[in-house]
């Protein structure tokens, strides 16, 4: 009853915490279930497993209890990873990194635990070795729980900001490369793990705790690995990103310059209708005037002197990207209200530049007549944007479902070549703001729903 009690407090201590942090640097819409059922959920089966482990290891089967312990375990590990994968609605490349950097933690505190495990047995002159069908001591219980509690906190943290952060940031489709590095690399790193287990049962102290100091050597090697490898893919997707804020940039001061040049023909033209109907009136030419008249009247509705909102980078976006929508026969309907803000003119046309490509491309596609709906105003401190348009399909990533509810940008896949950050910047920009940004796509309507959300009073 001793061993069962050990074994399954051993097992539990040491699997809950990396159970329930590994899902940490996702936000909750990317689970399935929400925080509170999914942690009730990770600790009722951890609980469960663990029961069922230290059953194992108490049978009447008696092989190497060591061999045994790890192969439950690497089992345990793999029923857990296979729930993980499943809740989480991330790539797969986001899941496997932090699943990972999971087992990093889980190694650095085993490694921890055995050698202060080593150094109290040797200083108390006890073996450090558990015996019968126990494969945990009390003393490694105790060391399991002393350093959770103590090293928690402080990965908590972490795990929620830093890599929170970089989870966001990254980009999969540059990480494919690396990941075959990582992959090999760890998966060395976790048989070397395992290895050092086995011969802490078989090897003198002095021996083993030299292969300890290699192996956390070797630890801090993979994370720093990690580490370089997330700057380096963060780094990438914003420079991608500075590039695509430059190019629309530059579109945009392109379409303030041929504002003037028109503002130059408009005056010019003006003089010379001033003449003609100067000449006319001379004449007495009083029809022709009228047909003159008649005929500026029409050409008066010009698509460049339209004012959308008082606000100069809304309505310089609104015009540029309308005139495009309307230059390939997409029909433009615009409610915009809004004046001065205290949002980045930078940052409106990651925004607004990035749905309105989005739109224009999906209208491209779309068989029959096309429409982009936009509408922007403000709600108490509140930017809300939403724009609606026409489209045929889009395509969604393996762990999300198509649906008709609103969903976030990783739910979506581009259709371009070599893959797209549209909505990933919009999302990304929204949360620079304190928002949010959601996207539904209403397969029986064939219309897209952008909408976005910025509070006006951050502080930048």
């Amino acid at each position: 009853m001793a061993d069962f009690l050990k074994n399954a407090i051993g097992f539990f201590i040491q699997v809950l915490p990396c159970n329930i942090i590994i899902f940490l640097p996702f936000p909750e819409g990317s689970c399935r279930i929400g925080r509170k059922r999914l942690f009730a959920a990770v600790i009722s089966a951890t609980a469960l497993l663990s029961v069922l482990l230290s059953a194992l290891l108490c049978s009447d089967i008696d092989p190497d209890i060591a061999f045994l312990a790890d192969f439950s375990m690497l089992c345990a590990l793999s029923l857990m990873l296979a729930a993980y994968i499943y809740i989480v609605r991330e790539s797969v490349i986001k899941k496997v990194l932090v699943f990972f950097i999971i087992m990093f933690y889980g190694a650095l505190q085993y490694c921890i635990v055995n050698a202060l495990s080593g150094f109290i047995s040797k200083f108390l002159g006890i073996s450090p070795l558990s015996t019968g069908h126990a494969a945990y001591t009390v003393q490694g219980i105790l060391l399991y729980f002393a350093t959770s509690a103590l090293m928690l906190p402080f990965v908590v943290m972490f795990l929620s900001r830093t890599i929170g952060e970089y989870i966001r940031e990254i980009d999969p489709h540059n990480m494919r490369r690396d990941m075959f590095i990582l992959m090999f690399s760890t998966i060395a790193f976790i048989v070397m793990m395992f290895g050092l287990d086995l011969a802490y049962y078989y090897m003198e102290y002095k021996l083993y705790m030299m292969l300890m100091v290699i192996f956390a050597v070797v630890l801090v090697y993979q994370i720093t690995i990690y580490w370089l490898i997330l700057r380096e893919s963060v780094r990438s997707r914003h420079e991608t990103e500075q590039k695509r804020l430059m190019e629309l940039q530059r579109l945009q001061y392109e379409q303030i310059a041929d504002d003037i040049e028109s503002t130059r023909r408009m005056h010019h033209d003006l003089h010379h209708h001033y003449n003609t109907l100067g000449n006319m009136l001379e004449r007495g030419d009083l029809d022709g005037m009228k047909g003159y008249l008649s005929k500026l009247r029409d050409e008066a509705v010009m698509r460049d002197s339209r004012i959308y909102c008082s606000n100069a980078a809304v309505n310089g976006l609104l015009r540029y990207y309308t005139g495009i929508a309307e230059d390939e026969n997409i029909r433009c309907d615009v409610y915009a209200e809004c004046g001065e803000m205290n949002i980045e003119p930078s940052d409106l046309t990651v925004l607004l530049g990035n749905a309105m490509e989005n739109a224009i491309n999906a209208c491209r596609k779309y068989h029959g007549e096309p429409l982009i709906e936009i509408h922007i105003g403000t709600v108490m401190d509140s930017l809300a944007i939403e724009i609606n348009n026409s489209c045929t399909e889009v395509c969604y990533n393996d762990s999300y479902g198509s649906g008709d509810g609103f969903l976030p940008a990783e739910a979506f896949r581009s259709s371009r070549p070599g893959g797209g950050y549209g909505l990933r910047s919009i999302d990304n920009t929204a949360q620079k703001y304190g928002g949010s940004a959601r996207f539904r796509f209403n397969a029986e309507r064939k219309i897209f729903t952008a909408q976005i959300r910025l509070n006006m009073n951050i502080r930048l």
